[in-house]
């Protein structure tokens, strides 16, 4: 069985142009292999204020990250400002609940407000599904159908925590973050955590 570093995941990932990225493709990509994983050692690291989002490498069609997830730990329900995106678990375990939105409901333009202190839409979402993925290699994807999602680690208090590897295409330093008992979105910038020390 290959071994997938970073390294060759990000130059692998490097060879593709935009039209070579479909979410099959890059879902292979990603799950190809078993991870070596002490080439991620140095991202990954616990925060006790919310989930750890650290970067691996961006370019010009791809951003690939570490992701570190305490029990309990959850983004808030969010979307992907119109890309695609790939998650592999790396150790642990992720819950993912999907959500649409309800007919007659609206966001504001471009998908993603323009001034992060503004609230917008008429945002009914309604949930489509949820699971956990237990299996370590799994990679899920989001994509326009599957655009509304929220991710965390479903494990109690004192349980194990869960490491992620993302890929995310295109880069994006935003998304909307939904407030599913106001019917709102308000946008929020993304931002990387140093690595851990």
């Amino acid at each position: 069985m290959t071994r997938l570093t970073l390294q060759t995941l990000v130059d692998r990932l490097g060879t593709l142009g935009p039209k070579d990225i479909t979410l099959a493709g890059v879902q292979q990509i990603v799950g190809d292999g078993a991870l070596d994983e002490a080439t991620l050692r140095p991202f990954i690291g616990v925060r006790t204020d919310k989930y750890a989002r650290r970067l691996v490498h961006r370019g010009r069609w791809f951003d690939v990250m570490v992701l570190t997830w305490a029990p309990g730990q959850f983004t808030p329900v969010h979307n992907h400002a119109g890309n695609c995106g790939w998650v592999r678990l790396v150790r642990g375990q992720i819950s993912e609940e999907t959500f649409r939105l309800v007919p007659g409901a609206s966001l504001p333009d471009a998908a993603v407000a323009a001034d992060p202190g503004e609230r917008g839409g008429c945002v009914g979402l309604e949930r489509t599904g949820s699971g956990v993925i237990a299996e370590i290699g799994a990679v899920a994807t989001a994509d326009r159908v599957r655009a509304i999602h929220r991710l965390g680690n479903p494990a109690a208090a004192g349980g194990d925590a869960t490491v992620t590897l993302h890929v995310y295409s295109l880069p994006h330093d935003s998304c909307l973050a939904f407030d599913l008992d106001r019917r709102t979105c308000q946008r929020r910038d993304l931002a990387f955590d140093p690595l851990p020390v």
